[in-house]
């Protein structure tokens, strides 16, 4: 399975295995990038090795301004 941010094989940063999910609803959630993914190698959150990108990591929202 390749990452969804980077393109290249999806493995994990922590173990170095390749991520295969076993299950449909993992597979669909890989491409879901807000959604946690926990490596089945090593049981912590996926980590792409190539590109770091963190599976499940919450994007920084803009701060808000006051409203006039």
């Amino acid at each position: 399975m390749k990452c969804s941010f980077c393109e290249q094989p999806l493995v994990c940063k922590s173990c170095r295995q390749p991520f295969h999910p076993r299950q449909a609803e993992t597979h669909l959630a890989a491409y879901q990038p807000e959604t946690p993914l926990i490596c089945p190698g090593c049981q912590k959150v996926l980590i792409c090795k190539a590109c770091g990108f963190v599976f499940g990591e919450q994007e920084e929202s803009p701060p808000e301004f006051p409203k006039a």
